[in-house]
């Protein structure tokens, strides 16, 4: 089964990997100060996260970028419903036991997503074209 564009519909590891590299690293520097046991648990839960949810989240922007024939609409529900669930499931798995600053490690998903899912919508859009 392979979506519009050609690719598996359900799953990005490409990247999945990068997104788990950054988020992982941004997540170490906020929780640093706790300790290295403390921002390692933090960086290694949000490496090992990012790269599953991170990889279904690119691949669900690129659907729903490509879903509807008014660009538009398609670039707002992409953006949106990725930011909304990425967030929620970052918050919610830094709010689990582990992490010293949980609102703080979530920050970096709400400021870098919305972006990112753009410019992957643009991305995955203009590829149809």
């Amino acid at each position: 089964m392979k979506n519009k564009l050609g690719n598996n519909p359900l799953f990005d590891p490409k990247m999945g990997l990068i997104g788990a590299l950054v988020l992982a690293t941004i997540v170490f520097a906020i929780n640093y100060d706790e300790g290295l046991k403390l921002a390692g648990t933090a960086a290694l839960k949000q490496g090992s996260y990012t790269f599953f949810a991170g990889g279904f989240m690119m691949r669900l922007v690129e659907n729903l970028s490509i879903k509807w024939d008014d660009k538009y609409v398609s670039y707002g529900i992409s953006v949106l419903v990725a930011t909304v669930i990425a967030v929620s499931l970052t918050y919610g798995l830094h709010s689990l036991k582990g992490t010293p600053k949980p609102l703080l490690s979530t920050i970096p998903t709400l400021i870098l997503g919305p972006p990112g899912f753009f410019w992957w919508a643009y991305k995955k859009r203009d590829q149809l074209s």
